[in-house]
Order: C-alpha cells, then sequence, then structure tokens
C-alpha cells in the first residue's frame, strides 16, 4: 500500500514534536523590563487672570473695545436723570412736610413744606390730606395733575 503525501506531514509533525528536546519550564517567554522609566512632567497649569487679560489685550478685540468705549463715554456724557416723585406726606396741621425721592441713584431725598419749591420749580402751595398743591401762574392745581393750557 502506497502511503499518501497526506498523511505524511502530520506523521512527520508529531514525530518531530515527540522526539524535540524538553524545554525548561521555568524561563519566562517575557522578560522583565529593566529600564526605569517616569510619565513627563505636565506643562504648569498658565494664570487665568493673566490669560484673560492677554485675551482682552488681544488685537481682535479692537474694533469691539471702540464701541465699548464709546458707549461709555455717551452714557458718561448722558444729562443726569432728573426723575422725581414724591415719595410721601408726614407730619399734622400746619408742619405738613412732603417727602421727594429721586430716580437718579446716590441723590438723596427733599422734605419740603409749604412755601418751598419742587425740583421742576413750581412753589407747594397748601399740602391736604393725600395731596400736593402748587402754583401754576395764577392756578393751584395738585401736584401731578396736566396743568397745561
Amino acid at each position: 500500500m502506497k502511503l499518501m503525501p497526506w498523511i505524511l506531514f502530520p506523521i512527520a509533525a508529531a514525530l518531530g514534536w515527540l522526539l524535540s528536546p524538553a524545554t525548561d519550564e521555568q524561563t519566562n517567554l517575557v522578560q522583565a523590563r529593566r529600564e526605569a522609566w517616569a510619565l513627563p512632567e505636565l506643562p504648569p497649569r498658565a494664570d487665568q487672570a493673566g490669560r484673560a487679560i492677554g485675551l482682552a489685550a488681544s488685537p481682535i478685540f479692537e474694533p469691539e473695545a471702540a464701541v465699548v468705549a464709546a458707549a461709555a463715554a455717551a452714557a458718561a456724557a448722558q444729562a443726569e436723570d432728573r426723575r422725581w416723585r414724591v415719595a410721601g406726606i408726614f407730619g399734622r396741621d400746619r408742619e405738613r412736610k412732603v417727602l421727594i425721592s429721586f430716580v437718579a441713584a446716590g441723590k438723596p431725598p427733599l422734605r419740603l413744606g409749604v412755601g418751598d419749591k419742587v425740583p421742576s420749580g413750581e412753589r407747594i402751595t397748601r399740602i391736604v390730606d393725600g395731596e400736593v398743591l402748587i402754583r401754576v401762574g395764577q392756578k393751584q392745581v395738585p401736584l401731578g395733575a396736566d396743568y397745561r393750557e
């Protein structure tokens, strides 16, 4: 009987494995690393304030900086807010007074009595229950009424 070549190859491989010298079980397949290693130093964290100043001073914001500066100059040049209102009436009988407060921040309130002028320039003629009368020309009108003719 003739041996076929496809049977010879597995027989040769088995004989080679059986006849090969025994390997030492104690030899390590992977050698331990012998060199020392360390992670590289991280770059220092940038100062946030310095970064913000550098960004604000960069030339990419030049047009916007000019607009902001112009708006700030316009706000400073804007006239003082002159609006006011009657905040309350206090006192009794002939000693009644009017407390006038202003919309502008930081401007102190005024305490005015009969004969004093309100901020718009009219003179107070009477202060009666919850109403302040001012003189406009020859008329006495309540404060807040539309007295234009």
